[in-house]
């Protein structure tokens, strides 16, 4: 059963859980994500990020199209501050997903996020301090083009220690959560183009680089007819050619 709310309680008004706990419940939300609705990925985020100290948190799933990328996103907590790091990601070349993109190890920021790029606070007596922000990288699985990470924030690294202290745990969660938007995308692609057990095998044959012919040796059919079939398949995804075709399909765990 998922710990409730008034369980693991709000931070200031309880005392934490000790390591050993937050640890086996982390653990627990990362297992329950596996059969979550959005709701419950967003109660799960909620919940990981009060037990290491964190007062907002974002889940993103970066979707790479041509000279743009798509923004999938959950957030808890702060919806002000999940607002601003949507907001920053958007606006352009982002360090935070140039390092997600090359390496698969967390990483410590303490920055404003309304400063673009660099770590210089804003001016004027009323500007708030820089954040603490922790940067968990989700590596996508083989073959997958899609980009994953959480966002854990906090007035300070010591306000985030819990987070430090328990990193692999997290670390599994980043995955758990890019693995619930590939499940989420993967049955909505699913649904929307009727795909079926045919269509798949067909986009895997041309995956594994064959020509129309040689897939219809492998079908016992003609080669116009795997054409056709092609040309309809291109239409229900939405998609242009069939290369593209399978690599949408791939980048759900279709193929």
């Amino acid at each position: 059963m998922e710990p409730s709310l008034d369980e693991l309680g709000h931070p200031g008004d309880s005392p934490r859980p000790s390591p050993q706990a937050a640890a086996f419940e982390l653990c627990e939300l990362v297992r329950s994500l596996v059969v979550a609705n959005e709701a419950s990925a967003i109660a799960a985020l909620e919940l990981a990020a009060r037990a290491g100290g964190a007062d907002a948190a974002l889940f993103v799933w970066v979707i790479p199209d041509d000279d743009r990328c798509w923004y999938r996103s959950i957030a808890a907590l702060d919806p002000e501050w999940s607002a601003s790091a949507l907001r920053r990601l958007h606006s352009g070349p982002c360090t935070w997903l140039a390092h997600a993109a090359r390496s698969s190890e967390p990483l410590l920021v303490c920055q404003h996020l309304d400063d673009g790029e660099g770590s210089v606070p804003a001016d004027g007596p009323d500007s708030a301090p820089p954040r603490a922000i922790w940067l968990i990288p989700a590596p996508p699985p083989r073959g997958c083009d899609v980009l994953g990470m959480l966002m854990l924030a906090g007035k300070d690294e010591q306000q985030l220690d819990a987070i430090s202290r328990l990193m692999p745990v997290y670390r599994a969660l980043a995955l758990g959560l890019a693995d619930w938007f590939q499940r989420q995308g993967r049955n909505e692609l699913v649904q929307r183009a009727h795909l079926t057990d045919r269509d798949l095998d067909l986009l895997r044959y041309e995956s594994l680089g064959y020509g129309s012919k040689r897939i219809a040796s492998a079908l016992n059919a003609e080669p116009k007819t795997i054409d056709c079939r092609f040309h309809r398949l291109n239409v229900r995804l939405g998609v242009a050619n069939r290369r593209d075709a399978a690599r949408l399909c791939q980048r759900y765990g279709l193929l």
